[in-house]
């Protein structure tokens, strides 16, 4: 009786094993986050990234940008809602997208579907561009002191006027998302990724 018991069991084992688990691990959808852009400098460390209702900046009193990754469109960067707060996550994806300017890769946003860029994601807690973690945050010409967000493309990418840039990391703010990207979000992956260290940054 109890090796038919552990026959029984080994084939219940087996189904469950063989069962497809991408439609649990695939998601169309990242959840909602702020992003905080760090920078090992003298100049700054630690800005929250914000929107200005055109471009990604950072160091103004604008708002925070709050954007989602979705994978359903190609991976693009999506900001949700009008209302633009984390209680947007559950809310239908608004119309606004990132765009990366081809010749100059600044980060911008968009209405049109046609232009937003593709490539987005997250890995290791950080956004990502085609697969890079290095953005450029290059100054602004207003005497406010702000700076707007570049893709650093290798470090080939120059600031306008010569400007003198700063590289930063774009580490995203959610409890939920280590990494999320073509090769974590795949739906022939049986395991999901698991990430033992995340960094938390408040700003009030």
């Amino acid at each position: 009786m109890h090796i038919a018991f552990l026959i029984n069991l080994l084939i219940f084992v087996s189904t469950i094993n063989a069962f497809p688990l991408w439609k649990r691990l695939y998601r169309p959808s990242s959840p909602v986050f702020s992003v905080i852009a760090h920078h090992e400098g003298k100049v700054f460390q630690y800005h929250l990234l914000k929107w200005d209702g055109t471009d990604l900046v950072l160091n103004t009193d604008e708002q925070a940008f709050f954007g989602r990754v979705r994978a359903s469109e190609g991976y693009i960067l999506n900001l949700p809602g009008s209302n633009k707060t984390a209680n947007s996550t559950q809310g239908l994806a608004d119309t606004t997208n990132v765009y990366v300017d081809p010749k100059t890769y600044k980060l911008s946003t968009t209405k049109s579907p046609l232009n937003s860029t593709t490539g987005f994601g997250i890995d290791a807690q950080k956004l990502t561009y085609k697969n890079s973690t290095e953005f450029l945050a290059c100054p602004g010409n207003s005497y406010r002191g702000e700076y707007y967000v570049y893709w650093g493309n290798n470090n080939k990418t120059v600031c306008p006027n010569d400007a003198r840039g700063y590289t930063i990391d774009l580490i995203v703010q959610t409890d939920a998302t280590i990494n999320y990207n073509p090769e974590t979000n795949n739906r022939n992956l049986t395991i999901p990724p698991i990430s033992n260290k995340r960094k938390r940054f408040f700003f009030l």
